[in-house]
């Protein structure tokens, strides 16, 4: 004898019922599969918009001096590394418009700025680089001393200071690197340690190219800003 089935059977009249519910359904389905992609375009977007928000703004340097100090950021091509010295290096620039006569030397205009006697100069050398006359000195400026004329690093300026320095007409440019004292805070004997004299040549070799003084236009770089700093620094994080 046959046992009856559990499950009631789909009745005839249902079928046409549940194709027309299947095809009300079909274009709410397909909108629903044409959303997903739009869906996701929009969450990767906010994604995107979200991690460029993060991104430091590009800063564009607003004179030869500080582009000079703005490429020693960036990959030197010959070595393919970054300028990573052992001891903090600390870049000021400044554009001293309009006070100086035509043909005035560099290094001369650079004393009358910063109020320097000759027992603060370590060296002193002269370097014709593209379509200028670029003067390098060494300074040991004493306690107390300022280079806030030439120098918005807000910085103790006492130790050693590696200045460049050149004329574009009545106008005296400058970069400052300040080698700042060691973190037990030693200060800085009168002579340059043999890492100072290294990595200021290297950051002389980088600097005094003549794609970087040619007038009339100014190295192509930018730099992204960290913070409320304009200018890169070099070397360890901080020497406190």
């Amino acid at each position: 004898m046959p046992v009856p089935s559990s499950q009631t059977p789909i009745k005839p009249a249902s079928v046409p019922r549940l194709k027309r519910v299947g095809e009300a359904t079909r274009p709410a389905l397909m909108v629903m599969v044409a959303l997903v992609p739009v869906t996701l375009m929009i969450v990767i977007g906010y994604l995107a918009m979200d991690l460029w928000s993060q991104v430091p703004a590009s800063i564009a340097p607003r004179h030869r001096a500080e582009a000079v100090c703005f490429t020693l950021a960036r990959v030197d091509p010959d070595v393919r590394q970054m300028f990573d010295p052992p001891m903090r290096i600390e870049p000021s620039a400044a554009l001293i418009q309009g006070r100086f006569a035509p043909g005035t030397e560099a290094g001369l205009a650079l004393r009358q700025v910063m109020r320097l006697d000759e027992s603060m100069v370590i060296g002193e050398s002269r370097h014709p680089v593209g379509d200028y006359v670029v003067s390098v000195l060494w300074l040991d400026l004493p306690s107390g001393a300022s280079a806030s004329a030439v120098s918005s690093s807000g910085t103790n300026s006492a130790g050693h200071w590696l200045v460049l320095a050149w004329m574009e007409g009545a106008d005296l440019a400058v970069c400052n690197f300040h080698f700042v004292s060691p973190a037990d805070g030693t200060p800085a004997s009168r002579g340059l340690s043999p890492d100072e004299v290294r990595w200021g040549s290297r950051l002389l070799d980088r600097a005094l190219v003549a794609e970087n003084f040619k007038a009339g236009s100014l190295p192509r770089i930018r730099l992204r800003a960290r913070g409320s700093s304009t200018m890169p620094v070099f070397g360890p994080a901080s020497t406190h």
